[in-house]
């Protein structure tokens, strides 16, 4: 099991940490490194519904329960976490954690066409709902940030292992962003209005430079 800090505030937990069921093994085909190129931002779609913030969680027991809810919800796609990581807006300190869905070496079922150059990533809940404060959202565009950074020039840990960077992720972009985001690809509203005012944010950060 691997949860670990990438920088302060954010938190990585592998498949294992929070409870892949292991009836479900991972799906996807195993794709290079060298041939991710792009990062597509989703949104699951599906709020938290035991408070009043539909993107705000509590705690990690109650994330790594929607993860085991996410894998096996599309059994059209397979019993799989469809996308590549989730990243779940935690209430306390304003802080992220990152869940591995797929992981960066397989490919996902989230946006057709594509599933193989680009890193499906998905913000867990509803960012389409008119109670999201934006200020929630922007307030941790750096912590998501940091974790494409890592996926690109250091996504290994001791905990984790030893992988080779990410050299080309992100050399497929938007001209007005560093990311894609479903709705580039579909007509859908997908990743939610209320998240897309804030992705300009976005930017490829060395851990290091925090």
């Amino acid at each position: 099991m691997a949860k670990f800090t990438i920088i302060p505030g954010l938190t990585f937990v592998d498949r294992k940490g929070w409870g892949a069921k292991s009836a479900f093994p991972r799906l996807g085909h195993k794709v290079p490194r060298s041939k991710r190129t792009q990062v597509i931002l989703h949104h699951t779609d599906m709020a938290d519904t035991n408070d009043a913030s539909p993107i705000l969680w509590e705690t990690l027991p109650e994330v790594y329960r929607h993860m085991r809810r996410i894998q096996t919800i599309r059994p059209d796609l397979g019993n799989d976490v469809p996308y590549n990581f989730l990243v779940f807006f935690m209430a306390k300190k304003n802080g992220m954690v990152i869940c591995e869905g797929r992981g960066e070496d397989r490919s996902g079922a989230h946006t057709k066409g594509v599933n193989t150059a680009g890193i499906g990533i998905a913000l867990a809940g509803k960012f389409d709902e008119d109670e999201v404060a934006g200020i929630e959202v922007s307030k941790r565009m750096y912590l998501l940030s940091g974790f494409l950074g890592w996926l690109r020039y250091a996504p290994s840990h001791p905990d984790y292992g030893r992988y080779p960077a990410m050299k080309n992720l992100g050399s497929v972009r938007p001209a007005d962003r560093a990311v894609f985001v479903h709705q580039d690809f579909k007509a859908t509203d997908c990743p939610g209005k209320r998240a897309l005012p804030h992705l300009a944010q976005l930017a490829f950060i060395h851990p290091n430079a925090f």
